[in-house]
């Protein structure tokens, strides 16, 4: 297993959710990445100076991300590891917290966005920040790359763009574009509504010894 070099391990559990999006972000751009270097995929949204931009400012993002958050890999070796191994169990007790978040994301999009489902990745990551920063007004401070974004500028070039194939009459394309908002509210109104309880059996071991 292995951890980013510069980790940012947040220590109130607001910011674990942070991390924890981040997390699944991380996950998301790698793969998006992945793909597009395979000719899996490619970007088709906007022109060709709105992609660079996208393409850009998401490459930046990911190596902030690759530097500073733990990856999803290294957090699901370390659940399957950990009962085999007591120092691994004591490493997976402190990021559980992040584990219930990020599985909650998770199960959130299997249900959001169907297997199959046409989606737009890119798209996607900058709408559940933008709505997780701006709209839910979450405090980014240890994570002061997040700032560097624009927002409203890069998600701009979707909405331009959706009204363009509308207007094209290419109907399924605007709405798969539309859906992305629909998909990042859905997860961040997950996120934001889970919670972690510490487990009460550690707290009244604590006050017995008193």
């Amino acid at each position: 297993m292995s951890s980013p070099p510069n980790r940012i391990k947040p220590t109130l559990l607001r910011d674990v959710k942070t991390e924890a999006l981040l997390v699944f972000i991380r996950t998301t751009l790698e793969q998006f990445f992945t793909d597009i270097e395979n000719g899996v995929i490619s970007m088709q949204i906007g022109s060709s100076e709105d992609q660079k931009l996208v393409f850009e400012t998401l490459q930046k993002l990911l190596s902030h991300l690759q530097d500073t958050i733990i990856s999803s890999k290294t957090l699901r070796q370390l659940a399957s590891n950990a009962p085999q191994n007591s120092g691994m169990l004591f490493l997976l007790k402190k990021e559980a917290p992040l584990l219930h978040y990020y599985d909650a994301i998770v199960r959130q999009i299997q249900i959001s966005l169907a297997q199959g489902e046409n989606w737009i990745p890119e798209q996607l990551v900058l709408a559940l920040l933008s709505e997780w920063i701006l709209e839910e007004n979450k405090s980014i401070e240890i994570y002061p790359y997040l700032k560097e974004l624009d927002y409203i500028e890069l998600l701009s070039k979707y909405d331009i763009a959706r009204m363009e194939v509308k207007k094209d009459g290419k109907l399924h394309n605007a709405q798969v574009i539309s859906n992305m908002y629909k998909v990042a509210s859905e997860l961040i109104d997950k996120l934001r509504k889970t919670s972690y309880k510490v487990n009460p059996t550690r707290s009244k071991k604590k006050k017995n010894k008193k």
